[in-house]
């Protein structure tokens, strides 16, 4: 009897019974690709050195794919297809195995077989293979949302992975073949329409060595080291905004030199100013600064965007220098007057738009989680997070019974927020202002907000809550808040007492925006948001709306000015800080806000339109937030795959301790905001992960075992809402024309 090497496979048996084998195959693409792998393993076979056996190689490949690709043990399924198909042909069982121990080395890359690893070499020459991308890119959904999430998944899966191909293969047959067929892919994808294919996509390879980079930086290795060894293009902007500070390091000291004469030189321009009793025109300065960062930008491979926002943080940073100019002016006023000023007080004081302009977090959409501290301290507020217990203890003491999110650092900062409560205590009239997008469903990051509006709403606070949506449908967007409002009203919020209202519905809104752009000069919107040339009318226009949502419920036809108090994430500080620069100007009270953290997104996902990381719970990764319409199917799955802040084995967790940070762990977050909110309970489970003697499969048994308790008391509560509050729901959404 032969040998399972020697035997060969029936050929006509074997094509004939493919078409059957992915008969119905969710990939589309599962049999010619099996059969480009098959027929790259023959090329290899023939080039390679390795001491493979051809029949084994090529009967591999062509049943890698067979598996079906949503079965998480594909390569499993498919040695089991091949194995009865060549049981069924009278293959020896030698064979079989060796065909079977091909498959698996071919899904994970394994080193430790000839025949695996040469059919690992094989498929990964197929990303680099025209009739691969051909085919990806013939099934493109015409328009829409799954257009865009179908070409992010092909740059993902396909395009990045072929650009970064070459510091992955290791037999010298495979790179021979790779740098044949890379000229060949290049070539086609230039003539490729712009739409489908990034314009700059040859910078795809070097984003990923950057990301690399930036990994390595985070992880402590030595920032020259890593410098040396980061691509020589230049930085492409929009792709690393997720990890911007770790890749601004990289590149600080050359800007540093181009920022340093310019900062002094604004430094004795402020002193003279104050000495003639004017104040400091800074957003002039900045320009002068951008526009020299851009010139330099072009000397250095820079794109001209990178330089101007490296130049804006590092006038961030050169804060320090302000406030020792501030203080030196205090004294030589002091000399000159004969009186002891403080640089804090209004005679020394910027205005809080010089103090923090501009907010990188709104201009550029990054979300601010990772960079919380550093905009606690770049934007001044009072932080109430875990890097300021003392500040944040003084701040329960205004309430009898604080709300958890205040006791475990879930609330951030805040802007003179003793004022309003002191305002509430006094008994006058005081409204909170939030302001909810009317974009997708209904999902837990809208209700840590709406527990804050319930909690303040009990202390007898008034509430305005305001929906703004980018959708073209107004329908779809006010049944939308219609949603939202069903769900608070269930937690427990009084809609009666309630103004809730859609931005662009309400005539006080639009009237107040337009007031506000009257004595507002498009320099303080450049300034402050980064507006650039190429940004559109409605840029400017925005912005306006969002203030008129602060300020409006001063007007007098709402009662006339009063205390308020914005609730926002710390990215939302811009507008607060505007509103209250242009305040009094317009007869209002000055806002004062309360900063909430962002609950974080369950996954690890990078927005394909920014590259930027998308790091809170958002409708636009919907694997990675729970809704209110989710099955209790789909909370188990998506709490079960969250990243969680744990560590790669369960050995090192023991032995280390993991991460509960909620900004990293988004099981943390989950307990934090939703499910383990008593203050002791949260504190002790951080602890307990900390120490090591918490895994993060019991922590979100735990999470999840809470969340589907209270995903079931608001359904309840909310099939059992009366028609009055359900018909008032509808009148705040702008659904129904009548009142109840």
């Amino acid at each position: 009897m032969t040998t399972g090497h020697q035997y060969t496979p029936d050929a006509h048996r074997l094509a004939a019974s493919l078409p059957a084998i992915y008969a119905g195959h969710p990939d589309a693409h599962g049999l010619p690709t099996a059969r480009r792998i098959a027929a790259t393993a023959v090329n290899l076979v023939d080039r390679s050195a390795l001491d493979v056996v051809s029949g084994v190689v090529n009967t591999a490949a062509l049943f890698h794919l067979a598996g079906r690709p949503d079965d998480t043990n594909r390569s499993k399924a498919s040695v089991a297809i091949a194995g009865a198909w060549l049981r069924g042909a009278g293959a020896p069982e030698d064979f079989v195995a060796a065909v079977s121990v091909a498959i698996l080395g071919g899904w994970d890359g394994s080193a430790g077989e000839a025949n695996g690893m040469l059919l690992w070499h094989a498929t990964q020459l197929d990303l680099a293979s025209v009739e691969r991308h051909a085919a990806h890119l013939r099934d493109v959904p015409a328009a829409g949302r799954q257009r865009e999430s179908y070409l992010s998944a092909y740059r993902r899966e396909c395009l990045l992975p072929a650009l970064g191909l070459r510091d992955r293969l290791s037999v010298p047959a495979a790179l021979e073949m790779f740098d044949a067929r890379m000229p060949a892919l290049a070539a086609w994808l230039d003539e490729q329409d712009r739409r489908l294919i990034p314009a700059d996509w040859r910078r795809l390879a070097e984003v990923e060595e950057i990301r690399w980079g930036v990994g390595r930086l985070l992880d402590g290795e030595d920032p020259a080291l890593v410098r040396s060894e980061m691509p020589a293009g230049g930085l492409p902007y929009a792709e690393y905004r997720a990890r911007q500070r770790a890749i601004i390091a990289g590149s600080h000291e050359r800007i540093l030199e181009l920022t340093h004469d310019r900062i002094e030189a604004s430094r004795n321009v402020a002193a003279e100013k104050y000495l003639e009793s004017d104040t400091i025109h800074k957003p002039a300065v900045e320009e002068n600064l951008f526009i020299g960062a851009r010139r330099k930008a072009r000397q250095l491979g820079l794109s001209a965007e990178t330089a101007e926002d490296i130049a804006r943080l590092l006038l961030s940073n050169a804060r320090e220098v302000q406030e020792r100019t501030l203080n030196d002016i205090a004294q030589r006023l002091s000399r000159l007057h004969g009186e002891i000023l403080d640089a804090d007080s209004p005679e020394t004081r910027t205005e809080e738009t010089d103090i923090a302009i501009p907010s990188l977090v709104v201009r550029t959409g990054d979300q601010p989680l990772a960079r919380e501290n550093e905009l606690i301290k770049e934007l001044r507020v009072t932080g109430l997070n875990e890097a300021y217990p003392e500040q944040r203890e003084r701040f329960a003491q205004w309430f009898e019974d604080p709300h958890p999110y205040m006791l475990t650092g879930q609330v951030v900062g805040s802007r003179d927020a003793d004022l309003f409560m002191q305002a509430l205590e006094d008994g006058q009239r005081c409204t909170v202002i939030a302001n909810m997008s009317a974009e997708g469903l209904t999902h837990l990051g809208h209700m840590a907000l709406g527990n804050l509006l319930l909690f303040f709403d009990s202390l007898g606070a008034d509430v305005s809550l305001g929906f703004h949506a980018e959708l073209h449908s107004r329908i779809e967007a006010r049944a939308n808040a219609l949603e939202r409002l069903l769900t608070l009203a269930a937690a427990g919020l009084d809609l009666h007492q309630t103004d809730a209202y859609m931005d662009l519905d309400r005539s006080a809104v639009v009237a107040t925006a337009f007031e506000l752009g009257q004595g507002t000069p498009l320099s303080v919107l450049n300034s402050a948001l980064g507006l650039r040339l190429s940004s559109s009318a409605t840029d400017t226009f925005r912005p306006l709306l969002r203030l008129a949502g602060i300020l409006h419920v001063q007007q007098p036809e709402m009662g006339g000015p009063c205390r308020t108090l914005v609730i926002d994430s710390i990215g939302g500080d811009v507008y607060v800080r505007m509103a209250r620069n242009i305040a009094e100007k317009f007869g209002f009270i000055k806002p004062s806000a309360l900063y909430l953290r962002p609950m974080r997104n369950l996954t690890t996902y990078d927005d394909p339109s920014t590259g930027s990381a998308v790091e809170v719970m958002t409708n636009a990764v919907p694997q990675g937030r729970i809704a209110y319409a989710d099955s209790a199917e789909d909370i188990r799955r998506k709490v079960g795959r969250a990243y969680t802040g744990g560590r790669r084995t369960r050995e090192e967790q023991r032995q280390l301790g993991g991460n509960p940070d909620p900004r990293v762990c988004s099981v943390s977050s989950l307990h934090a905001f939703h499910a383990t909110l008593e203050p002791d309970a949260y504190a002790a489970l951080q602890e307990r992960c900390r120490s090591g003697k918490l895994l993060c499969g019991e922590c979100k048994a735990a999470a999840m075992d809470s969340l589907l308790d209270h995903h079931n008391r608001r359904r309840q509560a909310r099939d059992a809402l009366p028609e009055t509050v359900i018909r008032r729901a509808r009148v705040l959404a702008g659904i129904a024309a009548d009142g109840c």
